[in-house]
């Protein structure tokens, strides 16, 4: 079936609005900003907004963009959407250095940790690769296409992450269920090694991070689910460790006494070498912060910091949030997003 942009007898009131979604440098060396098809860059040490390059004629996405990234070492960013565009860009000058077509609406991307791999996956469920060979710089890689690499048959799939070490790639999708799959020396010829399944949400799984440190260096998965859970999982093995209800930690039920359906946690957010995880509700105009045992394997409430007033926190990656001392009690909009 052709993925098409509307369906017969959809109008626009009916079309899905793209949630806005936020990635930082891991050096915190700039913001970026997607809102609807339009891609926003904040140079953080500058102080001004970035110029994007992207020699491609027109906009530089003519849809929603659903997915943005940076790489592990803060050289590349990715972009992604409904326009079925993956785009590459180089950090050092901004300029998209390759335009990866897909053949469905891309859900999710990540980059391998050494940078040489960029996957995304579509709305049909299948995970696709592009190889990074030759990007040297801010040179443009041309002839670039994309590999099947694994698939979930049919189940759009919601989030990819990267273990820490880089030998698993991990997959989320909206039938509940995680994949762990090892990533193997030459994913171009497909990933055919299931590590393990993680099994016990009860629905769609929304959003996936991993908490470590240097004394725990292969860490633990942490995943959001639209069943308002936090679960941490040992991804060897695929063992469920620990379970956090958000929503009555949070205090939401008693707001919403007499409804039952649930929030769900509509993203997650971990820094390297941290043990907290910043958490995103639907229902909840503000932030809820755990804390995770490593030694114990277990999630527990560290603080729930209500932010900005009529804001839903959608979707970030966002290292400073840690520091609740600087927003807290804030009300305020970050100055480039006022426009």
């Amino acid at each position: 079936m052709e993925d098409t942009t509307m369906e017969e007898g959809e109008t626009n009131k009916d079309i899905e609005v793209a949630p806005a979604l936020m990635a930082v440098h891991p050096a915190q060396e700039s913001v970026a900003v997607a809102v609807g098809s339009e891609l926003r860059v904040f140079d953080l040490h500058g102080g001004s907004a970035v110029s994007l390059v992207d020699d491609s004629c027109g906009p530089s996405h003519k849809d929603s963009i659903r997915a943005i990234r940076y790489g592990a070492k803060g050289k590349l960013f990715v972009s992604a959407g409904d326009d079925k565009l993956v785009k590459i860009w180089s950090t050092e000058s901004w300029r998209c250095i390759c335009t990866v077509s897909s053949e469905k609406r891309v859900s999710a991307v990540a980059l391998s940790n050494d940078g040489l791999y960029v996957c995304f996956a579509d709305k049909f469920g299948v995970v696709w690769v592009v190889d990074l060979d030759g990007f040297d710089g801010n040179e443009a890689l041309v002839s670039k296409k994309a590999a099947p690499m694994l698939s979930h048959y049919c189940s759009i799939i919601t989030s990819l992450e990267f273990s820490p070490d880089g030998r698993f790639i991990v997959s989320a999708d909206r039938d509940f269920k995680i994949r762990v799959t090892v990533f193997p020396k030459k994913p171009l010829d497909g990933v055919h090694e299931i590590q393990s399944f993680c099994l016990g949400h009860t629905e769609f799984v929304s959003c996936l991070s991993f908490v470590y440190t240097s004394d725990y260096p292969q860490g633990f998965l942490v995943s959001g689910s639209g069943d308002s859970t936090v679960r941490l999982w040992d991804i060897s093995s695929g063992s469920l460790l620990d379970t956090c209800k958000v929503e009555s930690k949070a205090g939401l039920l008693e707001s919403r006494r007499g409804e039952e359906c649930n929030s769900p946690v509509t993203n997650l957010c971990t820094i390297p070498d941290g043990t907290l995880i910043a958490v995103a509700i639907q229902s909840l105009q503000g932030i809820l912060l755990l804390s995770c045992d490593l030694s114990a394997r277990t999630l527990s409430i560290a603080k729930v910091n209500i932010m900005m007033n009529h804001t839903k926190v959608v979707d970030f990656s966002i290292s400073n949030l840690f520091d609740s001392s600087r927003w807290s009690q804030s009300r305020e909009r970050p100055s480039f997003l006022q426009a």
